[in-house]
């Protein structure tokens, strides 16, 4: 697998993103370096292998370790490796919990940092996991945080907004089936007033109203048959 070529563009511009990093915020800078290296070793090899020791160095070395895992967890997902980037999210949390006391004080991490990677973890297990899962993450989430507002917010809305998003997919099987049946119905009694007429030319004028499986596809079930 070949190299990705850069255009000069592209290199000014990442340039410049770095050099605003390392003025402002050089530990994301030196993170996004190390990730960086990464990718293009997974592009370049074709596989994780390499890439994988690349971002454990880059753990022992860098301040901003949620840049790495982010981008580690990604490069996993990207791959099919959803169990790998759970395991992954479980060590990033430990680490969280553990660092400095979540003080913000020499880059150790703060509330906001424990708090972005429980929303990050939840959002995974919404998106690859299931509901057992996501609910779990949640309720670890709130015990961790128990004074963080926001989060338990956040929580609440992501899980709200799934559970709608559930029940929406549950109820879809059953109109489609519901409309189908319409459908089949009204084309039968289309077709047994046309008598012996094979062709299905002037069925549709037939109709005095629209058939109703077409109302009930185009109304997603909110319109009584």
């Amino acid at each position: 697998m070949g190299m990705a070529v850069l255009g000069e563009a592209q290199r000014q511009r990442r340039r410049s993103v770095y050099e605003f990093l390392d003025a402002t915020r050089p530990a994301r800078g030196q993170a996004l370096r190390w990730c960086e290296t990464a990718r293009e070793m997974r592009r370049v090899d074709g596989d994780m292998k390499e890439a994988r020791l690349l971002l454990r160095g880059a753990l022992c070395c860098v301040k901003d370790y949620a840049s790495v895992y982010r981008t580690w967890i990604a490069m996993e997902k990207e791959g099919g490796g959803v169990g790998v980037a759970r395991w992954l999210f479980e060590e990033w949390g430990a680490v969280c919990a553990k660092d400095g006391g979540l003080r913000s004080e020499d880059g150790g991490a703060t509330a906001d940092a424990y708090g972005d990677y429980w929303c990050a973890y939840l959002a995974f297990e919404l998106a690859h996991g299931d509901a057992r899962r996501a609910r779990a993450v949640a309720a670890r989430a709130v015990r961790a945080c128990p004074r963080d507002a926001s989060l338990r917010d956040t929580v609440e809305l992501r899980l709200r907004e799934d559970e709608q998003e559930r029940q929406r997919r549950r109820r879809r099987p059953g109109l489609f089936r519901g409309a189908r049946k319409w459908l089949v119905d009204d084309l039968r009694a289309c077709f047994s007033s046309m008598g012996e007429q094979r062709s299905t030319n002037g069925c549709l004028p037939l109709f005095s109203r629209p058939p109703r499986g077409y109302r009930r596809l185009v109304t997603d079930g909110d319109e009584s048959p």
